[in-house]
């Protein structure tokens, strides 16, 4: 049995080798983190719903571990890792954005994608913004 060494090694166990939670040393034991799991598991595209409906519920490791090896199928598979994205602009150009359109800064986010640079450029000069800070804050 090969020694777990990392949150990833952990997800192998649960989609592939299903070993008894039993079989693992205590150090083993402290590597295991449900959020982590959970969020590399939901990385695949079938098990988003499971993880979404299980993470609802506060568990003990062994349980979830149980659980995942009894719900998912034993099968090899890679999920790619989706990482955050970097923001495009600062917080005070979301801020002055999103007090413009009288949004939540979560909101503007969204909005960032769909406006262009152009666009942001005369909503900061509508707000008295100058072109000096404008410079400033799109850089």
């Amino acid at each position: 049995m090969p020694q777990i060494k990392s949150v990833f090694d952990w997800v192998k166990q649960i989609q592939y080798e299903k070993e008894p939670w039993s079989s693992f040393s205590n150090e083993e034991h402290d590597i295991f983190s449900n959020f982590m799991v959970n969020k590399i598991i939901s990385m695949n595209p079938n098990h988003i719903e499971i993880v979404a409906e299980i993470q609802e519920f506060s568990m003990p490791k062994e349980k979830l571990y149980q659980f995942y090896c009894q719900v998912l199928p034993k099968q090899k598979s890679f999920s790619k890792y989706i990482k955050p994205t970097k923001a495009i602009y600062s917080n005070e150009v979301l801020g002055l954005l999103a007090s413009y359109f009288q949004i939540s800064t979560r909101e503007i986010i969204d909005y960032c994608s769909i406006i262009t640079k152009q666009d942001i450029i005369e909503i900061l000069l509508q707000t008295g913004t100058s072109d000096k800070e404008i410079k400033k804050l799109l850089k």
